[in-house]
């Protein structure tokens, strides 16, 4: 679709980062990432691009975008941030502003990331209720932050306290709904 258009001549396309050869042949203007949510593992991805492709643009296209999402995805090194939902003139566009050096946030990711309420967690206690949200137990979060299990449980306990929530589940429920995690 990109290819059709005037003007845009696409280098290549890969399923993931990591399947792009690593001998530097590419050196492209603009570099589109398609991720399907806005997950930490989908944010993987964009730091792998990232370490592929220093000198390119990147713009994200995403899908299945939250609030909180959309803050990170805002709060990314990126040129630019659009929906997965845009057309294929609106994402031509976007690579053109991009290959000019402007940056480019699409209406639907600004109204979403001025829309966010205020976070109560400390950085460390949303990456905790994170985890645990993605279903790691405490000891399993310990071991991986290198703390102690103590320590995780108190940030949870803090977390759900933060959130008025009645238990872990429970704050990580009303953390998405406020976009906080």
């Amino acid at each position: 679709m990109v290819s059709s258009r005037a003007g845009i001549r696409v280098l290549g396309d890969a399923e993931d980062v990591t399947s792009v050869p690593g001998d530097n042949l590419l050196n492209p203007d603009v570099v589109v990432l398609c991720l399907a949510d806005d997950s930490r593992a989908a944010f993987e991805k964009l730091r792998r691009a990232r370490e592929a492709f220093r000198a390119s643009a990147i713009l994200l296209v995403i899908g299945a975008i939250s609030a909180g999402g959309t803050q990170r995805a805002l709060k990314a090194d990126v040129s630019g941030v659009i929906s997965d939902d845009v057309t294929a003139d609106e994402l031509v566009e976007a690579i053109r502003h991009l290959s000019c050096g402007r940056r480019i946030v699409g209406t639907d990711i600004a109204v979403m990331g001025s829309a966010q309420t205020p976070n109560p967690l400390t950085p460390r206690e949303s990456e905790i209720l994170g985890l645990a949200a993605e279903g790691e137990s405490p000891a399993d979060t310990a071991d991986h932050l290198h703390l102690s299990v103590g320590t995780v449980r108190n940030h949870l306990l803090s977390a759900v306290q933060k959130t008025g929530a009645r238990n872990r589940m429970d704050a990580v429920r009303i953390a998405r709904a406020r976009s906080w995690l």
